[in-house]
C-alpha cells in the first residue's frame, strides 16, 4: 500500500513540475559547411545544414585564396549560396567566410575544393519582369525590375529603351549585389495621361559570355485605366523590335521566337515597322519598310529586307 501511496506522490509532483519547466531553449547552434561543389568553372555551391539568413549576409565576407570572386547569388534554397568566380583552373582551392542562420547565430566556415573545368554554355534568361504588362495607375516610385536566371556581366551595357524616349533620363538603373537583378527606378513623380513601354532587347551575357536571347519587355499607364487596342502581328524573323510611331503617341514591342508580337496601344493610325538583330552583333540586319496601320484592323505583317547601313537598335527610335 506504501509503494503505490509512494508511486502517486511522484506523478503528481513530476505533472507540477512540467507545468512550471521553461520552454525548449532557442537554437544557440551555428551553421555549418557540409558540401562544396565546383559546378562549372565559374560557379561554385556551397551548401550548409541549416537555413541562412540573407540579411544578416555579408558577400564580401567570403574569399577564396588564389581566385578572384565576381559575384555571389542565393542558391535554389536558403542552405545553399552560388559563388561566381573568374575562370578555374583544376586545382585545389581554400575558402572561407562568414554566414548567420535565422536564429542570427554567425557561423566561420572553412573548406576547399578542387577547382572544374566544365565550361558553362547555357545562356542567361529573362524570368521576371515587373511592372506586369497593363498595368494602370502607376506614377509614383516607379519601379522596372527585371529578374535574369543567372548573374550576367554587369560591366557590358543593356541594350533597352524606355518610351517615350524623353522620360528616359529620369530613371536610374542600380543592379541587386547577386546580379541577377536589375532595377531601373524613376527619380521623379510621372504626370496624368501618359502611357510607357519598356524593352530591354536580347544580348545582355552571363560570366561565361553566353548570350541572352529572350527580351525583357512591359507597359503601363499612369492614368487609372487603359484606354486601348490590343494590336497582334507577324513577321519572318524569329528575334527583333517593333516600333509604333504617331504624333501623340509611341509604342515598342518585342518579336518573339515564333515571328509574333502583340501590343496594347492608345486608338488611332501608326506609322509601323520592325528590326532584327539576327546574329547578336549589337547591329540590326534587317528592317521592314514603314506600315501606315489603323488599329481598327487589330493585326499587320511586317515583311523583312536586308539593312543597307547597318546600326544599333536604338538608333532607330524617332
Amino acid at each position: 500500500m506504501k509503494r503505490y501511496l509512494l508511486s502517486a506522490c511522484l506523478l503528481l509532483l513530476c505533472g507540477h513540475c512540467a507545468k512550471k519547466m521553461l520552454p525548449p531553449s532557442p537554437d544557440r547552434f551555428p551553421p555549418h559547411i557540409v558540401e562544396v561543389n565546383a559546378r562549372t568553372r565559374v560557379q561554385v555551391e556551397l551548401v550548409f545544414d541549416e537555413e541562412l539568413d540573407p540579411a544578416r549576409f555579408v558577400p564580401e565576407s567570403v574569399s577564396i585564396t588564389g581566385l578572384r570572386i565576381r559575384g555571389i547569388s542565393r542558391g535554389r534554397d536558403r542552405m545553399r549560396i552560388l559563388v561566381w568566380t573568374e575562370p578555374q583552373s583544376h586545382q585545389r582551392y581554400f575558402l572561407q567566410g562568414v554566414v548567420w542562420d535565422m536564429a542570427g547565430n554567425p557561423g566561420r566556415f572553412r573548406a576547399s575544393f578542387l577547382g572544374s573545368n566544365r565550361i558553362d554554355t547555357i545562356s542567361p534568361r529573362v524570368v521576371a519582369v515587373s511592372p506586369a504588362p497593363g498595368s494602370v495607375n502607376l506614377w509614383r516610385g516607379v519601379r522596372i525590375i527585371v529578374r535574369f536566371s543567372e548573374p550576367v556581366d554587369t560591366s557590358l551595357p543593356l541594350n533597352y529603351m524606355i518610351v517615350p524616349e524623353e522620360f528616359e533620363t529620369l530613371f536610374h538603373r542600380v543592379w541587386e549585389p547577386n546580379w541577377q537583378e536589375v532595377n531601373f527606378v524613376c527619380r521623379d513623380s510621372i504626370g496624368p495621361g501618359k502611357v510607357f513601354y519598356f524593352l530591354l532587347n536580347p544580348g545582355f551575357q552571363d560570366l561565361e559570355n553566353n548570350i541572352g536571347l529572350t527580351p525583357a519587355w512591359t507597359y503601363w499607364t499612369t492614368d487609372s485605366v487603359f484606354e486601348g487596342v490590343t494590336v497582334k502581328g507577324k513577321t519572318v524573323v524569329h528575334r527583333g523590335t517593333v516600333f509604333f510611331d504617331q504624333e501623340k503617341t509611341k509604342a515598342v514591342a518585342p518579336i518573339l521566337a515564333d515571328g509574333s508580337f502583340e501590343v496594347k496601344v492608345p486608338a488611332g493610325v501608326y506609322s509601323v515597322f520592325g528590326v532584327s538583330d539576327t546574329n547578336s552583333d549589337g547591329l540590326v540586319d534587317l528592317i521592314s519598310l514603314p506600315v501606315e496601320f489603323n488599329t481598327a484592323s487589330e493585326s499587320l505583317k511586317l515583311i523583312m529586307v536586308p539593312e543597307s547601313v547597318p546600326r544599333r537598335v536604338n538608333d532607330y527610335r524617332r
